[in-house]
């Protein structure tokens, strides 16, 4: 699978022009897609002039790449730094999920924008050169993997539970307002923090195999 190479160019400070225009970018394409949002909203909203932003992203696509790649490197690093010192398989897989859950939470935009990548643009993914998500993917799959050899995580694909942790996560942030809107969940679900904790021990549990499953903490 590949992976993404090294960005000579990210962004060092907050106040940095090239790091706000992917923030302001990150929103608008996570809220419009990639061919509602326009270099000129987007450009507004980082405080720029058009010539600005493109002395930065000569075109929208290279934009939109920067902004996957941006994010890509964001997670791959927060688990990287979780994983740093630890040997034992459960709490790397217990690390990386819980990482991959409180990213989740706190860039709610970051994961529309993914959603609407792997949903929208199948066709852009068949051609391109390497895929900046892929190592959160290589990273995921590597513990579940270490995981079940250990005797840990439940036979079957692992990639399959890969989709299945990815799936639940995207589904349970970007539902949620929905859902509580028509009245469902309880004061967990009206919380933030109680809501990360819910979705990080409901995805160790049907993760774990049933031999371990009580061990969770």
């Amino acid at each position: 699978m590949p992976s993404v190479p090294p960005d000579k160019h990210k962004p060092s400070a907050p106040g940095d022009p090239r790091n706000r225009i992917l923030g302001a970018a990150e929103q608008a394409f996570a809220s419009q897609g990639f061919h509602g949002a326009s270099l000129n909203s987007i450009a507004r909203a980082a405080g720029l002039s058009n010539p600005g932003l493109i002395h930065h992203f000569p075109t929208k696509a290279a934009l939109y790449l920067a902004v996957l790649r941006w994010i890509g490197e964001e997670i791959t690093g927060l688990m990287t730094e979780a994983l740093d010192g630890l040997s034992d398989p459960e709490r790397r897989l217990r690390a990386v999920v819980l990482t991959q859950v409180e990213w989740t939470f706190r860039r709610p935009a970051a994961i529309r924008l993914i959603v609407r990548e792997l949903i929208d643009n199948v066709g852009r993914v068949e051609t391109a050169d390497y895929l900046p998500l892929a190592g959160v993917v290589e990273t995921l799959l590597g513990e579940i993997e270490h995981a079940q050899k250990h005797g840990l995580v439940s036979r079957g694909s692992p990639m399959a539970l890969v989709v299945q942790m990815l799936g639940t996560l995207s589904y349970g942030l970007v539902a949620r307002p929905t859902f509580l809107r028509m009245g469902f969940g309880g004061p967990e679900m009206t919380d933030d923090r109680a809501w990360a904790d819910e979705m990080s021990e409901t995805l160790l549990r049907s993760l774990m195999a049933e031999t371990s499953a009580g061990q969770v903490e």
